[in-house]
């Protein structure tokens, strides 16, 4: 797994004053997290002591951009009811059979 968790926005940025970011940037970054997400639950390192902190990391990053996206619409729905939850300890658990 060497693909690095990186944001493409800072949110030091956003407590300074600036714009804030459009749902469109929320979305986009939120497709990225996920397909990281997805790439490292499905690597073969994500058993390692490594994989499982970045599995973590951009878990976190999910739920945050999720809350982000739930905020700026003034929804009452939780993050997590609007898309799948985070990963189980077993990615195993995570993998779709695409010939069922």
């Amino acid at each position: 797994m060497t693909q690095a968790i990186a944001s493409s926005t800072s949110s030091a940025a956003y407590a300074y004053g600036a714009a804030k970011p459009s749902p469109v940037t929320l979305q986009a970054q939120l497709q990225r997290y996920q397909q990281q997400l997805s790439d490292c639950v499905n690597c073969a390192s994500a058993d390692t002591p490594k994989g499982k902190s970045d599995i973590q990391a951009i878990a976190a990053r999910i739920a945050e951009v999720q809350g982000r996206i739930a905020q700026e619409s003034g929804s009452a729905a939780t993050p997590a009811a609007a898309t799948p939850s985070a990963p189980s300890a077993t990615p195993s658990a995570n993998i779709i059979d695409v010939y069922a």
